[in-house]
Formats: structure tokens, sequence, C-alpha cells
């Protein structure tokens, strides 16, 4: 085997013809476009495809080698699946005859009849190795159709090439001919907020030459729907980035798990109001709210320590979800109720003063006075005080609430 190497960046054909003149002749011209890994005999090809199939653009050989043995060459090439992206070249210093038509039946791309001008045979060349690339793409969409994610793939300037799925996320007009190609995000989707944001993430990936990876929430035709998007640039023979190719996932069923596990994580089992951890994330929410005055209302369940010693907890149980919907009947739907600790807890009531929500109170008083435990009313303890504005400390309202709270409890024991 004899390698001829060009100092440029070429691609490397395998060139296979008999020793003489004019393959010496031939392989000069080659030479001028690609880099050329030579050889005399079929079987010796074959090794060298095997061996080096995945830097071979293309494979040249003369008439007589690859029609030998009844296309014998042809035959063990076609049937190696990792060889359909080489084209075969046959060449002939005569007239093609029944010899090159039958190469070509056997898997053979094209007949050069030498001698041929430098120039044509270069470009031959390059058109059977686009050639069979782009038979082998069409091959593998076709493929990638098979898959539920949508692969697709774009140009450097975000126009699409291809996309193995249309998804209903994309305004067709109807059209059963209508095809993405050479289309932008803006030409094709109905949400053209995310349509901007996709365009905006391409023009990233073009100028960085770096991948990218987010999920998007898609609102169309009344279908709430999460794809997760997986981008990635590709690169042409000098480094330049020629387009992107992406991965898009329906993420639908996992993100809303995602968003029912976060509700949950925020709400209290017992009574389905805020626990803790949503009290303590609403708290740090406030000095940015535009619901100034801000009216709070602590609340607290009395004897229910008795309750649970006397009655058992599930009953005391009850005794709180109680005082739960007593305190979320009794304020607006806007007002966020959370559970602070084992019967205590806190409302705050937006664009409220003390005032108005002392006024509230007194309709929970009146609320309570319908719930029985056991033939005795509930009995909750409340304190109110209020955040007129964002230089308010939230947490010393929260304590003024909370000391008039139990100032009152302490009252009923009395």
């Amino acid at each position: 085997m004899e390698v001829l190497r060009d100092a440029s960046e070429k691609r490397t054909i395998l060139v296979t013809l008999r020793d003489s003149m004019s393959s010496d002749e031939l392989c000069t011209q080659l030479s001028h476009a690609f880099n050329l890994v030579r050889c005399s005999t079929a079987d010796e090809a074959l090794d060298i495809l095997n061996e080096r199939f995945n830097t071979l653009s293309a494979a040249v050989i003369a008439v007589g080698l690859a029609s030998a043995d009844d296309c014998a060459f042809l035959k063990a090439f076609t049937a190696e699946r990792a060889f359909d992206i080489i084209p075969v070249l046959v060449t002939t210093a005569t007239a093609p005859d029944a010899r090159c038509a039958q190469c070509l039946d056997e898997g053979a791309v094209d007949i050069i009849e030498l001698p041929c001008v430098e120039q044509v045979l270069h470009r031959r060349i390059d058109n059977a190795i686009q050639l069979k690339r782009s038979a082998t793409f069409y091959e593998i969409e076709s493929m990638l159709r098979r898959l539920p994610s949508m692969i697709f793939l774009k140009d450097a300037e975000g126009r699409y090439v291809f996309s193995t799925q249309y998804w209903h996320h994309l305004d067709t007009g109807g059209d059963p001919k209508w095809t993405i190609r050479g289309k932008t995000d803006a030409d094709i989707r109905k949400d053209k907020e995310n349509a901007i944001k996709a365009m905006e993430a391409d023009k990233e990936i073009i100028r960085t030459g770096k991948g990218t990876s987010y999920t998007i929430e898609i609102n169309a035709d009344g279908i709430q729907d999460f794809v997760q998007l997986i981008k990635e640039p590709v690169f042409d023979e000098n480094g330049n980035v020629a387009g992107i190719i992406a991965l898009g996932n329906d993420v639908t069923e996992s993100e809303l798990m995602k968003q029912r596990l976060a509700r949950y994580a925020l709400i209290d089992e017992l009574t389905g109001v805020g626990n803790r951890r949503a009290f303590n994330e609403y708290v740090e929410s406030i000095p940015g709210s535009d619901d100034f005055p801000i009216a709070v209302i602590s609340a607290d369940l009395d004897c229910l320590k008795k309750v649970n010693d006397t009655l058992g907890h599930l009953v005391g149980d009850e005794y709180i979800h109680m005082a739960a919907l007593i305190l979320q009947g009794g304020v607006p739907d806007d007002a966020p109720v959370f559970r602070t600790g084992g019967d205590e807890f806190v409302t705050f009531v937006p664009k409220t003063t003390v005032e108005e929500a002392e006024k509230l109170v007194e309709k929970m008083r009146h609320t309570a006075t319908f719930f029985k435990l056991h033939m005795d009313e509930a009995i909750v303890s409340y304190g109110v005080a209020c955040i007129e504005n964002a230089d308010d400390d939230v947490r010393e309202a929260i304590g003024q609430a909370d000391q008039r709270m139990y100032a009152e409890k302490a009252s009923h024991k009395r």
C-alpha cells in the first residue's frame, strides 16, 4: 500500500489500479485535489477499506479489477454496511462496455472514461461523494422518523434543513404538502414568544460554537406541553459552525410531576394550607410586594393538648383541620394561609389595614360557632398586626401579631 500525502486539508480516497503509465498519470491528477491511498489488487483494497473506512471519502478502481470474478469486489463492498457512505467510481481506458454496466448494477456510482480532464475528474468524484452522503443522510432521516423524539437540523442562518417530527406546535396552514425545509422558527411556530427565544439561543450557538440545553413550556391549541431541547453545533471541514443539530423530547409528564411535587413540598398534609417552608418563602418575598398594607393575622387553637389527651390525636387532628377551614373561609382568596406549628397558623391579607383585619377576625369568630368538637365550640385565639410598607420589619410585625394572639389566649384561661 502506498500513501500519497499533501500538507493541506484534503479528503482521502482509495485508488486501486494496476501499475502503468496511465495509472501514474491518473494518480497525479487525483493528488492535486485528494490524499491518495494506493493499491494494486481488489483483495488489498478490501483490506484497506476494512481498516480505514472511517477516513476514506471515495474509492476509485479500474474496471478490470472491479468486474473480475463476476464483480466479486463490488459484491463484497456493498455487503458491508460500514462502507455505505463511500462511493465507488470505476475507471475504463476504453469506451464503456458490458463490464461497466455490470459494475453499475453491483453498486458503482459512476464510470470515468480515461483520459479525463482533471477538473472534470475532480468534480465527478466530488459529486459522487456528495451523492452518497445525501443518500445515506436520507436513509438515516427515514430511520430517525421512527423515534418519538424530534430530531432536527438547521443551517447557519437558523433555517430548518429537516425535522423527523412535525408536532402540533407548528403552524402548517393545514397544507398536507407543507415542509419545514428552509423555514425559521418565527415562520412556523404558533408560540411566537418561544420562537424568538429559540432563534436567540441558535444565534448564540452559531456565535460561540457551544451547545446548550433547556426546557420550554408551549401553550398551543389549548394544550400545555413541555419540550426539552438539546442543541449542538455542526462544524464544517474548516472548523466553522455550519449549522445546529438538535434533539427535542416531550417531557410534559415529568415536568408536570415536578410541579406537583414542588407544590406538595409547600403544602401541609393535614390541613392543605401552606407549610412552614411555604411560609418562609412568602415572608422573604414580602419586601418586593405591591400589596401594602398587608395585614398579619396569627391564630392558635385553645386546649389542643387537652383534646389530644382526652379524645385522642385523631380528634386533635380534626380540631387543627377545623382551625384551617375557619381561617381560609374568613380571608379573601388572595390571602395565603400557613400552618407554622402544631396548632399555630398565620395568614397575610393584602391591601388590608389593622382595622379591616379586625373585622375579618370577628367574622372568623362567628364562623367558629358553627364548628363543634364533641358538642363544644372550636376556640381559636387571634392576634393582628400590619406591614405598612416595604421598609417595615416583616418578622417584627409577625411577632406583634403573635404577642397579641398569646395575650388573647391567656385571657381565655382566666
